[in-house]
């Protein structure tokens, strides 16, 4: 589309903005930056544009309203709110959370809906129906423009940027005064489909019904890795092809095939160890004793921070502590907390004196209960997964091991404001990111109970065999007719016809997948984050400072480009995709492009 004279006229008068990447955090930041121009009665005209890879508009690809009933949120209702109690206030009088909408949709008492977990597709159409509201509210002086496109370029013209998408003009979007970058994981290479997968080989299992149904009936299919998205490929399998689950008179989940299913599933990973399973209870407001708001403080103050010999001998107290808290109470006992550790274990060892068959806690245990063995058998994962539930039904209050996992979840704001900016030295930056992100997203931010009774009953039906689940590597191999072989220790080997990889990208020291972010290094617009604190490391993400602007190959901060969410970690941790708290960058943002058009000369028109 050629745009005329005219158009090209008012694009040069009009302050240009552009959010690339419409999830969640696009939403959230859009919904600041409306806040911003009503609360200053900003007058200037300005145009938003708003680049998303789908119609989905504010839920993205996570969250979009497409997908299967089966594919749940991994934390409870109550916890989700697309609103903020910032100021300025929201340009909507009404800002229902979540629970508050679903209860208006279904009529369910509040009690029941805040501690169930809701599909994604749920919370998809709850942000989309929050994000259409904003659209028709908006003031008059704001042009909306909304692109189903995906931008794969960005160029410097001037002191603004111009940005280009596949099969469009070079004309046909404005220069931009500001551009926030919110691409989530599509930005670290994750590759959603919006066409139908006919490949063995499938990279990315989102959206599952276009990714994985041409997965004929009766195949033996390999999944890498043994997470969140492991799960839901395996429901979309089995669930998603029409078999059910029931329970049986003893309370036991059981699954009802339907034919269609493959004849066996094979997930493997490094660990071959299966999440911590969660309730939607009450969360543990237990204080940390070890890293306490005067410690991160006082850490925050002499970065670089080590983290094995710093951070993580309080990470293990707090988890012990955490542990026996527990375990007393048990045994009507109570730890008491001292200022010297020397105390605290003094304790510990008076208790086992009393109670020696009652297991102690061990960390490397705690991590990985099987560290001496380099494989695993079927029995041994499906016991494990059941004391997992059991242990996840008992809750934080009555379960030592429980209360152990979770202490992460209690931690994880302290450690992420000592993580971020490079705040951990370089080896520890590098330690912490391929040793322990993974590792603490296992035992604290695990799936529903429901989803992993799922998994245990498809294991007891025949369908998902974690007999490779440890200890197994896949090759290439279509000599025999097969796909590949699933190759474990002894010489055991299974043939395959489909290799599922269930792992979701993050941001990479060695690869920039995305063509959007090659461009900008290619165009010195930006570069890499190296961290130089006594040596060096590059976790993979953009160069940014504390406001989230980009910092150029020149050392420069871009004032026109800006990041938020999952393309900030690596400088940032777990940019939880649905908070507005979690390294809030959006509103600092929104501030300052408002500031920005405030004091822009008056443009005659």
């Amino acid at each position: 589309m050629v745009k005329s004279k005219a158009e090209k006229m008012q694009d040069v008068t009009r302050f240009n903005i552009a959010i690339v990447g419409l999830g969640p955090k696009g939403f959230y930041a859009f919904e600041r930056l409306l806040a911003q121009l009503k609360a200053r009665e900003i007058q200037e005209p300005v145009a938003i544009h708003l680049f998303n890879q789908n119609q989905f508009f504010a839920a993205g690809n996570v969250y979009r309203s497409d997908q299967a009933p089966y594919l749940l949120m991994n934390y409870a209702n109550k916890n989700i709110n697309c609103w903020t109690d910032e100021l300025p206030t929201a340009i909507l009088a009404d800002r229902s959370d979540f629970v508050s909408w679903l209860q208006n949709k279904t009529e369910e008492p509040n009690e029941a809906l805040e501690e169930d977990f809701a599909s994604r597709a749920t919370v998809g159409s709850y942000l989309m129906e929050g994000f259409d509201r904003l659209c028709k509210n908006l003031p008059e002086y704001i042009k909306l423009v909304k692109h189903v496109a995906t931008v794969n370029n960005i160029g410097k013209q001037g002191d603004k940027f111009k940005l280009f998408t596949q099969g469009k003009e070079a004309d046909e979007f404005p220069a931009f005064d500001k551009i926030l970058l919110t691409t989530g994981h599509f930005g670290c290479g994750a590759g959603f489909l919006e066409g139908n997968q006919t490949s063995r080989f499938i990279d990315f299992v989102y959206p599952t019904h276009l990714a994985l149904g041409h997965i004929e009936a009766g195949a033996k299919v390999a999944v890498k890795g043994f997470g969140l998205t492991c799960i839901d490929a395996i429901l979309a399998l089995t669930e998603g092809r029409g078999g059910q689950f029931d329970l049986s008179e003893s309370g036991k989940m059981i699954y009802n095939t339907s034919g269609k299913e493959p004849h066996k599933i094979y997930p493997y990973s490094r660990t071959g160890l299966p999440m911590m399973p969660r309730t939607g209870g009450a969360a543990d407001k237990s204080p940390l004793y070890f890293l306490t708001e005067d410690r991160i403080a006082s850490l925050k103050r002499s970065k670089p921070v080590s983290f094995e010999k710093t951070l993580l001998p309080l990470i293990i107290k707090e988890c012990t502590f955490s542990y026996y808290r527990v375990l007393f109470r048990e045994y009507r006992w109570r730890l008491l907390f001292l200022e010297k550790y020397d105390g605290i274990r003094e304790q510990i060892e008076v208790f086992h004196k009393y109670h020696p068959e009652v297991e102690r806690f061990n960390w490397e245990t705690l991590l990985d209960p099987f560290a001496n063995q380099s494989t695993l058998t079927h029995a041994e994962v499906s016991d494990y997964i059941e004391k997992l539930l059991l242990e996840a039904e008992k809750g934080p209050e009555e379960s030592p091991l429980n209360a152990a996992f979770g202490t992460w979840r209690r931690i994880s704001q302290g450690f992420n404001e000592i993580y971020s900016f490079g705040g951990l030295d370089a080896a520890s930056h590098k330690f912490f990111d391929r040793n322990y992100f993974g590792l603490f997203n296992r035992i604290a931010y695990g799936p529903p109970v429901k989803n992993m009774k799922k998994m245990l009953a498809l294991a007891e039906a025949g369908i998902v065999d974690f007999g490779f689940v440890r200890g197994s590597t896949f090759e290439f191999d279509e000599s025999s007719g097969a796909y590949g072989l699933l190759k474990g220790e002894n010489l055991k080997e299974q043939a395959l016809d489909y290799l599922i990889n269930a792992r979701i990208p993050r941001n990479n020291e060695s690869e920039t997948p995305s063509p959007l972010y090659r461009s900008i290094l290619e165009n010195g617009i930006g570069r890499k984050f190296l961290n130089s604190s006594g040596g060096t490391y590059t976790p993979g993400c953009m160069d940014m400072d504390a406001r989230g602007r980009m910092i150029a190959k020149d050392g420069k901060v871009q004032e026109g480009i800006a990041l938020y969410g999952t393309p900030t970690e690596g400088l940032t941790l777990d940019n939880d995709t649905l908070s507005r708290k979690r390294n809030n960058l959006a509103s600092q943002w929104a501030e300052e492009v408002a500031i920005a058009i405030e004091l822009r000369e008056p443009v005659n028109q």
